[in-house]
């Protein structure tokens, strides 16, 4: 899918910006100039898009082979990889709205209907923005921001699935040059290297799973 770049103001320090309305990201350099695409580097994901209205999902996962080396996870649905984008009405979701769900479910933040002022779509967060309520959200859709009256964290997805919460057992794993983390979004099971834990031993330091994955996923927006 080809880049939709549309002009949507300045910033504070009067840097013209730009936004890419197909890929939900920015489509300008450092001095405001506007880019010919925008910088979302995984545009081929755009080009499979799958209605989960219309497909019956009974497992959604997404798994980080080594979130050590790579922040862009696989999607498993019903089993098999899913290379793309979800639908429904006019969502569409990417990995990174599964991995803010993930984090906003280890920071046992409830998870909210907020909608953009500006385009009236619904809202997700995800990287820091997934376990940090705040009040005033960026639209990923229109790239305007809106404020909400309470400080919040939105969902898209949860407004379509009943998402439980992630429960964890009391042990710690080493972890060396790898850390596979697989996430089941619909039963809220959260594996890492195929165990259940709530520590890791990282580097030396010892360090609960929701601050070591809140710091590896903070800026995954």
């Amino acid at each position: 899918m080809k880049c939709n770049i549309e002009y949507i103001g300045k910033s504070r320090q009067g840097i013209t910006k730009y936004y890419c309305t197909v890929h939900k990201s920015f489509a300008y350099d450092k001095f405001g100039n506007k880019l010919d695409e925008c910088l979302w580097s995984n545009k081929e994901i755009y080009d499979n898009i799958l209605n989960i209205k219309q497909t019956e999902i009974k497992s959604l996962k997404i798994i980080y082979a080594n979130i050590l080396e790579s922040v862009i996870p696989k999607i498993i649905i019903n089993n098999n990889e899913f290379n793309g984008v979800l639908e429904y009405d006019q969502s569409l979701l990417t990995y990174k709205d599964f991995g803010g769900i993930m984090l906003a479910k280890l920071n046992k933040v409830s998870l909210e209907v907020v909608k953009c002022s500006h385009c009236g779509r619904y809202h997700s967060d995800n990287g820091q923005f997934a376990y940090t309520p705040h009040r005033v959200h960026l639209c990923l859709y229109c790239g305007h921001l809106f404020r909400a009256k309470e400080k919040n964290i939105g969902s898209e997805l949860a407004m379509l699935y009943t998402i439980p919460d992630i429960i964890l057992k009391d042990k710690v794993l080493e972890i060396d040059n790898y850390c596979c983390v697989e996430y089941d979004m619909l039963k809220g099971t959260l594996l890492i290297n195929n165990q259940v834990i709530n520590k890791v031993l990282f580097k030396g330091k010892e360090l609960d799973i929701v601050e070591f994955l809140n710091y590896l996923l903070k800026d995954n927006f």
